[in-house]
Order: C-alpha cells, then structure tokens, then sequence
C-alpha cells in the first residue's frame, strides 16, 4: 500500500520554524541580546585594548554565526513550503517508502 504524503504536516512544520516561539525567532532573539554585549574602546581602561577588541571579536564571530543560522533556517522554511506546493500540484501517484 502507498502511503500519502501529509501536505499539511509539510507545511506545518515550516510555519512553526517561523512561529513566534520557534527556532528562528529563537536566534533574532539571541542575536537582539548579543548585540548588546559590545564593548566600547575604552571600556577597561587605556591598557584593556586589545581585549576589548577580543571580545567585540569574539561577539562579531557569534553574530554572524547567529545570522548564518537565520538565514539557513529561513531557507530550510521556504524550501518546505514550496515541497508542499510541489506535493499538492502533482497528479502523479507518490509511493513514499
């Protein structure tokens, strides 16, 4: 017996990547937090320098990270709704194993 795709379930799953408490809104969270944490040049006084540069270093590198994360996740999101689209247009008969 053929087993049917779930359109709805596909279709689902890229909504709540994008809902308010999922993993996307997750990241612009941490990355809204972070942007925070930056330091400014003369924050630990004229010998602290170089580490105010390592950790404004070290918070680019997260947030770029973070914003990576985003961008891949929304991917991810549009990719799933258009396999639903597919899914719904096809008038082939699917066997899904």
């Amino acid at each position: 017996m053929a087993n049917k795709v779930d359109v709805d379930a596909i279709r689902g799953a890229a909504r709540k990547m994008e809902a308010a408490d999922g993993p996307i809104q997750y990241l612009r969270n941490a990355q809204q937090l972070l942007e925070g944490v930056k330091l400014p040049g003369g924050a630990l006084t004229m010998f602290g320098g170089s580490t105010v540069a390592a950790h404004n270093g070290s918070v680019d590198g997260h947030l770029a990270n973070l914003r990576s994360g985003i961008v891949h996740l929304q991917t991810a999101a549009a990719n799933l709704e258009q396999s639903a689209k597919n899914w719904e247009r096809s008038d082939q008969p699917w066997v899904v194993k």
